[in-house]
């Protein structure tokens, strides 16, 4: 198998092909957004990509995660089984992951093993794609709440948990204060809150952020 592997820690690299521990395959590998970006495009038979999420961004392509180059690899590579491994446990990120729809499994670090690694591509009996537990976990949460599933009131929720008022949203998402507040009333009606303050609390305690 020709196997891409992008991580930017070398160490992590390497980790990966001792747990693959095949002589036979060929291992291709990146260490930040333009060099993934740069093998994708030379290679002529990729069967398996194993990418990191965060790594150094690639400007000049406007590429500035791993997931941004999945959905080139299908292109090319209809049939590659593509695994993104995060650090990240925040649910609107994990739910954006899964909503990209151009992955074949995703694994959080934290629920990382070699064992799944060695299943998701020498055992893989898949009709699915493959969601760690606590990435799972972190999707349904999201998909429980009604209103989290536009991806509006996220980005809203986001702005105003780094400490951006309502009347300074206007220019980031596009929408009116008024369309704002509505959103955000919707929201405070689900949680079952009074104030966007009290709204971000529980969004935070529950991991959503």
């Amino acid at each position: 198998m020709t196997i891409l592997l992008a991580d930017d820690h070398f160490m992590t690299l390497e980790g990966y092909i001792s747990i693959l521990n095949d002589e036979s395959n060929t291992y291709i590998k990146a260490q930040n957004c333009e060099e993934l970006y740069s093998q994708i495009l030379c290679l002529d038979q990729l069967d398996v990509a194993i990418i990191d999420y965060d790594m150094p961004v690639y400007e000049e392509q406007n590429i500035s995660s791993g997931l941004d180059c999945t959905s080139m690899i299908k292109e090319r590579f209809p049939y590659c089984n593509i695994i993104l491994i995060t650090a990240h446990e925040e649910a609107f990120i994990l739910y954006g992951i899964y909503r990209n729809k151009t992955i074949d499994a995703l694994i959080v670090k934290s629920d990382f093993s070699a064992k799944t690694l060695q299943d998701l591509i020498y055992n893989d009996k898949r009709s699915e794609p493959f969601y760690s537990p606590i990435a799972k976990e972190s999707i349904k949460k999201v998909i429980a709440k009604n209103t989290l599933l536009d991806p509006k009131n996220r980005e809203i929720l986001m702005y105003l948990s780094h400490g951006y008022k309502i009347t300074q949203l206007e220019s980031f998402v596009f929408l009116s204060t008024s369309a704002i507040q509505k959103r955000i009333s919707k929201m405070l009606h689900e949680f079952n809150v009074t104030d966007y303050q009290e709204l971000i609390q529980i969004i935070k305690y529950n991991q959503l952020l």
